[in-house]
C-alpha cells in the first residue's frame, strides 16, 4: 500500500502536493512499512488503532527529526529539525507510515497555498486552480490517494478546512489546544490549531480518536438542533456556494435527524475577522521580525506574505491589546449563537476555487476575505469547527459546510458533521 502510494505521489507531481517524499528503497516510508509488517508477523504488535499502517502525510512546517521542514520558505529550506512534533510521535507510535512533507502557503500565511518557495499547489479537480491554504499540499494528497490517508495539518484562521472545502475533503480544527502544536513552526499561538485532513468521516472519527485519545459522541438518540446562520456568513457568497449550502441545510431538515433553524448573524462578526487578522500579523511579526526585516526579503519573499508581516511590525500595541478584547468578545457572541443548539452551519468558503491566474500575487483583499470570511471567528474564539463537502459527487467545483459547536465538544462535532453528510449523501 505504501509503495503503491508514493507511486501515486509521482503520477500527480505536477499538482506539487509535496515538497519532500520518502520513497526508495532505503526511504523512511518502506523502511517504516517493512517494520510495521514483521512486527505484524512476529505477533508483536496487534493493530492498536485505526492508524496502524496508515499513510501520514505532513504539512511541512511540521517537525519530523532528521527530515527537512522548510515552511515552504527560502529561509528554512535547509532546516533540518531535531525533534519530532508531539502529534507526529503520536501518530507514528500508532503505526502511521509518513510518506513526505507536503507544500504550503509560505510560513502557513496565507489562504490559497498558491504562494510558496517550492511553487503553488494546484487542486486535483482542476489543476488550473488553487488548492485553498495554508493546507493545500495535505489535502491535494488526501484527495488524490489510492487509498485511506490522514493529512495533517495547520489551521489559524481556516487553514485545514479551507483546502477541505475546495477539494471535496473532511478538514477538522479541534478546540484551541486539543491537540499539540509542540514541534510546529509557530504563526500566532493565540489562533494557531492542528487539523486533520481525511476523505472519509470513518477515517476522521479513527484519527481523532486515536491522536486525542477522545471518543467520538455518539449520536443524540434527539433530534440535533442546529443554527443556520444567515447574514455575515453567506453575504456575497457565490451562487452555487449559496445553492448547495440551502440545499445541504434542506436535506439536513428533510432527514428528521435535525431540527435546523435559520438564524441572523449580524455585523459584528466583520468586526471579529479584523481583530483575528490584527493578531495574526502582529504575533507572527514577532517571530519572524528578523526574517521580515532582512534586506533581500522583497528579494526572497512572496510578496504578500511579507506585507502581511511588515504590517504586523507597524501595528501598535495598544491596537493589539484592543483586539485581543475583541477575541474575548467573540467567545460570548459565539456562545450565544449556539444557546440552544447543538451546531452552528455555515458555508465553509464563500467562493469556489479560483483559478491561479486570478490568485497568483493578488490574493490580499477580496479573495482572501472570500476564503476565510466564515472560518476564522472559530479559530479566535478557538472552538472546533470542521468542514465537510456540500455537493459531495455533485456537479461544478467542490464546496463546504462547516458546522461548530462549543469549545470542547469535538467528539459532538465529528458527530454532528457525520450525521450532516450523511443526510447529504442519502
Amino acid at each position: 500500500m505504501v509503495r503503491d502510494e508514493l507511486e501515486n505521489v509521482q503520477r500527480h507531481k505536477r499538482l506539487n502536493a509535496f515538497i519532500s517524499t520518502f520513497e526508495g528503497r532505503d526511504g523512511v516510508a518502506l523502511s517504516r512499512a517493512r517494520e510495521l509488517d514483521a512486527r505484524l508477523r512476529a505477533g508483536r504488535a496487534k493493530a492498536p488503532s485505526g492508524l496502524f499502517g496508515l499513510p501520514l502525510a505532513i504539512k511541512d512546517n511540521i517537525f519530523l527529526a532528521g527530515h527537512r521542514t522548510t515552511a515552504a520558505s527560502f529561509y528554512f529550506r535547509e532546516f533540518v529539525p531535531k525533534i519530532t512534533s508531539e502529534l507526529v510521535e503520536r501518530a507514528l507510535a500508532l503505526g502511521c507510515v509518513p510518506i513526505g512533507k507536503t507544500n504550503l502557503h509560505e510560513l502557513a500565511l496565507g489562504a490559497t497555498s498558491a504562494a510558496s518557495y517550492f511553487g503553488p499547489v494546484r487542486n486535483p479537480h482542476d489543476p488550473e486552480r488553487i488548492a485553498g491554504g495554508s493546507s493545500g499540499g495535505s489535502a491535494v494528497a488526501v484527495a488524490l490517494a489510492k487509498g485511506p490517508m490522514l493529512g495533517l495539518g495547520t489551521d489559524t484562521g481556516g487553514s485545514t478546512r479551507v483546502p477541505a472545502s475546495l477539494c471535496g475533503l473532511i478538514g477538522f480544527k479541534p478546540t484551541l489546544g486539543r491537540l499539540s502544536l509542540e514541534g510546529v513552526f509557530p504563526l500566532s499561538p493565540t489562533l494557531d490549531h492542528m487539523g486533520l485532513l481525511t476523505r472519509t468521516m470513518p477515517d476522521m472519527v479513527a484519527s481523532f480518536e486515536a491522536l486525542s485519545g477522545e471518543k467520538v459522541s455518539p449520536t443524540p438518540r434527539r433530534r440535533i438542533r442546529v443554527a443556520a446562520l444567515k447574514g455575515h456568513f453567506i453575504e456575497g457568497a457565490e451562487a452555487s456556494v449559496s445553492r448547495n449550502f440551502w440545499r445541504a441545510v434542506e436535506m439536513m431538515r428533510a432527514s428528521g435527524r435535525f431540527a435546523v433553524k435559520e438564524v441572523e448573524a449580524g455585523p459584528e462578526f466583520a468586526r471579529y475577522g479584523r481583530a483575528r487578522g490584527t493578531i495574526l500579523v502582529r504575533e507572527g511579526s514577532w517571530f519572524y521580525e528578523e526574517l521580515a526585516s532582512s534586506r533581500d526579503a522583497e528579494a526572497r519573499m512572496d510578496a504578500g506574505v511579507l506585507a502581511l508581516l511588515r504590517r504586523g511590525l507597524k501595528t501598535a500595541d495598544l491596537r493589539y491589546f484592543e483586539s485581543n478584547l475583541v477575541r474575548l468578545e467573540s467567545i460570548g457572541a459565539v456562545g450565544r449563537l449556539l444557546k440552544g443548539f447543538d451546531a452552528v452551519v455555515t458555508p465553509t468558503t464563500g467562493i469556489v476555487a479560483p483559478r491561479l491566474g486570478e490568485v497568483v500575487g493578488k490574493e490580499a483583499g477580496e479573495i482572501r476575505q472570500s476564503l476565510i470570511r466564515n472560518t476564522e471567528v472559530f479559530n479566535l474564539c478557538g472552538f472546533p469547527a470542521v468542514s465537510v463537502p456540500s455537493n459531495p459527487g455533485g456537479k461544478g467545483l467542490p464546496t463546504g459546510l462547516q458546522l461548530a459547536c462549543p469549545a470542547g465538544e469535538d467528539g459532538l462535532t465529528i458527530t454532528v458533521a457525520g450525521e450532516a453528510l450523511r443526510a447529504i449523501v442519502e
